[in-house]
């Protein structure tokens, strides 16, 4: 059905502003009209105007009894009768403009002939299979964390890990949960009946992970690494270790304030150093297989992780807190609150930037390189600080500490030394592991 439109002047306004991501001109019907109205179907909705130049000159389109209906028709069957925009009909100086306009559909994506597209700023793209599966499943409030791992079981599963969950949650309620282990994997759709989704495994898996690893190091330039590390295990365990590994070397100062005790100034405001590696965690593209990098040098760190920006958000919408969360993976995301590591979605990325900036340091540098995320968090240069201050360097070996720490007394507790050393008892737990598998140290007693 044909709607006579809004006035002379609205469509004036849309002309003058040209083609946006929302609004496309073409001067006749033809199949890019389609290809584009599933393109803005598959985006934010929009507009198609028949009878305008690409140049926004208004050239009118030839308009016989039966052609609407005839290009509705072509319409739907080139869509698999998946959509059916509404028509509005224009006149302007005895020249007919035909609009086509479509909404955001629920069920995404929409197909033109077999290929999918979406709209980027005032042009069409073809969708990559990531893409096609992430507007699939975003569509359907899903994520493929939710998702059944078909090869998993239940003997998969550290339930001590599920254990130490529960009680980390705990911590942050007044109502805790009181289920055990198998009853909260269920309550939180962990596990589906008796099928492993992939987020139970990611969180909770006894094996190491090949697609949830992480390389960490130490860099003196970009091609001489002066330590590395890799990291394989469950996402809680794998945000301590990271942490851990970056505060071991990076830069701690003591400020001489004339008070009894000194202030500790580290070369970075750890809490929003933690943001971005939970953020990295929580975001990554588990399907990719491609592992997360994270690179300490002298005056930076460095954060790159595979996955694009949701085409909704941009790079500018991260800086100004802007953005409407859409994590990527859901159900880990949903923990990762619980656990109190994300306070509130789409704000922890301007908070942590805020944070760096009031720390007068400068603003990170966020961009889109190789499919991935990177920022790059920089540190105070040397010439910069005004303050007296002594510098007590970190960087001394983790295992070193370690060593020394069990020397003098060893019949040292692992939270002694989580204490003594700054570690989180993953972290002292990880590092004692290593120094059994290379028969540094052999362990007798408590723990």
């Amino acid at each position: 059905m044909v709607k006579e439109i809004k006035t002379k002047e609205f469509l004036f306004k849309i002309i003058r502003k040209g083609e946006t991501e929302t609004v496309e001109f073409k001067e006749r019907f033809c199949d890019e009209v389609i290809e584009t109205l599933t393109a803005m179907a598959n985006s934010f909705g929009g507009r198609v105007y028949l009878g305008i130049s690409d140049k926004g000159k208004i050239t009118g389109v030839k308009v016989g009894k039966e052609s609407v209906q005839k290009w509705l028709n072509e319409i739907k069957h080139k869509t698999n009768f998946k959509i059916i925009p509404d028509v509005e009909e224009t006149k302007i100086n005895a020249k007919t403009i035909i609009t086509f306009s479509i909404p955001e559909y629920p069920n995404k994506p929409i197909p033109f002939r077999g290929r999918y597209y979406k709209r980027i700023k005032n042009s069409n793209h073809l969708m990559t299979i990531e893409e096609i599966a992430d507007i699939y499943l975003k569509a359907r409030n899903r994520s493929w964390d939710m998702y059944v791992d078909t090869e998993a079981s239940l003997n998969d599963l550290d339930f001590e890990k599920v254990n130490k969950l529960i009680g980390k949650i705990n911590e942050n309620r007044d109502i805790k949960i009181a289920e055990d282990p198998l009853a909260f994997l269920r309550k939180y759709d962990l596990i589906l009946g008796e099928k492993i989704t992939n987020a139970a495994i990611l969180l909770f898996s006894k094996k190491p992970l090949f697609y949830s690893e992480i390389q960490i190091g130490l860099f003196q330039t970009d091609t001489i690494i002066k330590k590395s590390l890799t990291i394989k295990t469950d996402l809680l365990s794998e945000v301590d270790l990271v942490m851990d590994f970056i505060m071991s070397h990076i830069t701690k100062e003591y400020i001489i304030t004339g008070k009894p005790r000194r202030d500790e100034r580290w070369q970075y405001p750890l809490s929003a150093v933690r943001e971005f590696v939970v953020n990295a965690i929580i975001h990554r593209d588990y399907r990719s297989g491609v592992h997360s990098q994270f690179r300490v040098y002298k005056d930076k760190l460095v954060i790159w992780n595979i996955g694009k920006l949701p085409s909704s958000i941009s790079i500018e919408d991260l800086y100004s807190g802007s953005e409407k969360s859409t994590p990527r993976n859901l159900k880990i995301a949903e923990i990762f609150k619980e656990v109190g590591l994300i306070e509130k979605y789409g704000s922890g990325v301007k908070r942590a930037i805020d944070e760096i900036v009031s720390y007068a340091l400068p603003k990170p540098e966020i961009k889109e390189i190789s499919g991935g995320i990177n920022v790059d968090i920089f540190g105070e240069k040397s010439s910069e600080k005004t303050v007296e201050k002594t510098v007590e360097k970190t960087v001394e070996k983790t295992v070193e500490k370690i060593l020394v720490l069990i020397q003098k007394n060893p019949l040292i507790t692992q939270d002694e030394l989580s204490k003594k050393t700054n570690l989180s008892r993953r972290g002292i737990e990880w590092n004692l592991k290593a120094l059994k598998e290379k028969g540094q140290i052999e362990r007798v007693g408590p723990d």
